[in-house]
């Protein structure tokens, strides 16, 4: 379907007058909210190229401006106007249909070129190990519709955090995902070597969430179910220590992520817990306790960076 935004509104089902243009879409509501329309050939390639809420909406709001500014005059298919996007970036470092002092017209063979270019190859390869945080957020989510969370200790509320929490995970996009599949398989890697081991993961400094992966040697054996809910409780009290001793030494934060995990090569046990914790306006004598719990265990010392 060809996108030309010279087309609006009536333009579309005016047959009468002779303007409508087969095949042919622009803006179907332009005094109103914008409106997307997909054949099932676009939208398939789209939600392939673009499997993440991020980058998908993000790839909205960017074509609708850009229907909206005047400056596209054609473009011969979505999936065309998708692979112009997809190489360039903005001076945000974002994609986007730059120059934005240009008016384009995008002709049917972009696709094409983008799918068998080495660095969209190269991309796919990349992008392999960021599903590794695909597969925790559809582990934590198939539990939870699932009704087979399991609720441990006395965290009570545990599940609706949860919840919360992965749809935190899920916003994140497909290139930061790389970053966070990386941390995934290094903790799990290093974390072999040692009793705990933390890694706390941002996209940016000064953004509002992180993340942390933290995995703790286990010494029960599964097979002995209060053993192993007794190292289940601990891990987790552990992951909520270090929780908030992210938000306590970074206040611009407003929420932690943790994942806790089993280490690689563990003979019994393969579960994960998450704990979600929002920044909180606590008083000097609660930051005082939380830095003294984590000074004890050995957690962010003044000396660490």
């Amino acid at each position: 379907m060809i996108v030309q935004p010279e087309i609006k509104g009536d333009d579309h089902w005016q047959i009468e007058m002779a303007r409508v243009r087969p095949f042919c879409i622009g803006d179907l509501d332009p005094s109103g909210s914008f409106v997307h329309d997909f054949n099932e050939f676009a939208l398939d390639i789209v939600m392939r190229e673009l499997d993440t809420v991020t980058d998908f909406v993000d790839y909205l709001d960017k074509k609708e401006r850009l229907v909206r500014s005047g400056r596209l005059l054609r473009a011969d298919g979505e999936e065309n106007l998708l692979a112009y996007y997809a190489i360039r970036i903005n001076e945000d470092g974002e994609h986007d249909f730059t120059p934005v002092n240009r008016q384009l017209q995008i002709e049917c063979t972009h696709y094409v070129r983008f799918i068998t270019d080495p660095q969209y190859i190269a991309k796919k390869k990349a992008d392999e190990i960021s599903y590794l945080w695909d597969d925790l957020i559809q582990s934590f989510t198939n539990h939870m519709l699932a009704g087979t969370s399991v609720t441990i200790g006395n965290y009570g509320y545990q599940l609706k955090e949860n919840e919360i929490g992965v749809r935190f995970m899920a916003l994140e996009c497909r290139f930061f995902r790389r970053s966070l599949g990386k941390a995934i398989k290094g903790a799990l890697k290093n974390g072999a070597a040692k009793d705990t081991f933390f890694r706390m993961m941002m996209r940016r400094e000064g953004a509002e969430t992180a993340f942390f992966i933290l995995t703790v040697r286990c010494q029960a054996d599964a097979r002995d179910a209060r053993e192993y809910e007794k190292y289940r409780i601990a891990r987790t009290g552990l992951a909520e220590i270090y929780a908030k001793g992210i938000l306590e030494r970074h206040g611009y934060l407003k929420r932690v992520i943790g994942i806790a995990l089993e280490p690689s090569g563990q003979k019994y046990g393969v579960s994960e817990d998450l704990v979600y914790v929002e920044q909180a306006a606590w008083t000097e004598e609660e930051r005082s306790r939380i830095r003294e719990v984590c000074q004890k265990l050995g957690i962010f010392r003044p000396d660490m960076k």
